[in-house]
């Protein structure tokens, strides 16, 4: 197997991470939208339901979409889609980053907070990933 083969395999490897990453999204928001109402009975909770419900489960099923989007894109080599995961990959990281330092200086680390977690520490492996692989050339 010659090297561009192997950065080939490794490219359609990331991308179907980058999948897996949009599916947890979605996951995470459907969870979210579910326990809205749940977190608003508990007083320490009530500014996370307040943000999850204005705008963090819709944007976490948004970039969801886009994630699942981009990482079809990278399991088909477009050039388009390496650039737009990266730029989606710093937002992802920041938006989870800020939601898991939430839970954890709340001390409620939920199995939310436990897949935010993966999706940042997935997050961080593919922006490696890109920023050593250059894109496609």
């Amino acid at each position: 197997m010659s090297e561009e083969e192997k950065g080939l395999g490794l490219a359609k490897l990331i991308g179907g991470l980058f999948v897996l990453v949009g599916f947890i999204l979605i996951i995470v928001g459907a969870i979210h939208l579910g326990y809205i109402s749940q977190l608003q009975q508990i007083p320490e909770l009530v500014k996370l339901s307040q943000y999850l419900s204005s705008v963090g489960a819709i944007t976490e099923f948004t970039y969801g979409i886009l994630a699942v989007a981009l990482g079809i894109g990278l399991i088909k080599e477009e050039e388009w889609a390496a650039g737009g995961s990266f730029v989606l990959l710093i937002v992802i990281i920041v938006n989870l980053g800020s939601y898991l330092w939430y839970s954890f200086t709340q001390g409620i680390m939920v199995t939310t907070a436990y897949l935010a977690a993966a999706i940042v520490f997935l997050s961080i492996i593919i922006m490696i990933y890109l920023i050593w692989a250059r894109g496609w050339k």
